[in-house]
């Protein structure tokens, strides 16, 4: 009895303090209007092909030997919430997708599907990279089990995802994308279009959980921010979101990040 008193405790002053959280010193990712939880009604289905309130899509990068546990995901999700509204997928690889690829995928849903390859200079090094200088420093990390530390096409992935991707011309015709990975499991029905809840209420970007950042993974990350701050002043809103990543108004990262494998965001 202790034991489930203490438990519920700590869960009461969890809540407590989500509950209290200064919302009014959120970023622009969550606009005011979201500030209230609303009961969100369920929304009529939509058809195969036909019109939406919300130009949206299903955005997802994967390899041609993904397709099995990219089946599993489509199906999770197309039970979960996708057979009532018919989103569509686009498919991004760095490669040219397969025959088998696109039928395994094709036929795990009656929405529209697109494939694209990612180009070269967005799945690679830029120009100014020395690589020289790179090679040795995925050297070092490999020598201090830092993770990913001696993989290219991992950095090349994270480039591509941190902004890269909603310039690819399949994206180009969507306003909103919602992220989905191979492997990802959906246990419970979504009854709701999240796409049109985040338009309505003019919320700019969704994710479920931030956490700490592996700072050996990204030593030099916050010097290379802060220079940019210091050439851009003019690109930083007044209204930002220093308060989460710093605990010293900027002088130092804390770590804090959106861990995006998944996130609902709006293009624009």
């Amino acid at each position: 009895p202790f034991f489930r008193f203490l438990v519920l405790a700590l869960t009461l002053v969890g809540l407590y303090g989500l509950i209290h959280v200064n919302y009014d010193a959120a970023s622009d990712f969550i606009s005011s209007s979201s500030k209230k939880l609303e009961p969100y009604q369920r929304q009529v289905s939509y058809e195969p092909g036909a019109p939406k309130p919300v130009n949206g899509c299903f955005a997802v990068l994967a390899r041609n030997q993904d397709w099995r546990s990219l089946r599993e995901s489509m199906k999770q999700m197309e039970d979960r919430f996708n057979h009532q509204f018919n989103y569509p997928y686009v498919f991004l690889n760095d490669e040219p997708f397969s025959e088998e690829f696109k039928n395994m995928t094709r036929s795990m849903t009656n929405a529209d599907v697109h494939y694209g390859q990612i180009p070269k200079e967005h799945w690679s090094y830029p120009e100014w990279i020395d690589q020289d200088k790179a090679k040795e420093k995925r050297k070092a990390m490999v020598a201090n089990k830092v993770m990913y530390g001696g993989s290219e096409s991992y950095r090349h992935m994270c480039r591509f995802e941190s902004g890269l991707f909603f310039k690819h011309e399949l994206m180009q015709q969507f306003d909103y994308y919602w992220r989905l990975e191979p492997g990802i499991k959906y246990l419970c029905d979504i009854t709701y279009d999240p796409f049109l809840y985040m338009k309505e209420r003019k919320i700019r970007y969704g994710w479920t959980i931030g956490i700490y950042e592996l700072m050996d993974t990204v030593p030099t990350l916050w010097e290379s921010v802060k220079k940019f701050i210091a050439h851009n002043p003019d690109l930083i809103p007044a209204h930002n979101s220093l308060w989460w990543v710093s605990r010293d108004n900027g002088t130092s990262y804390n770590g804090c990040h959106f861990w995006s494998n998944f996130e609902i965001a709006d293009l624009s």
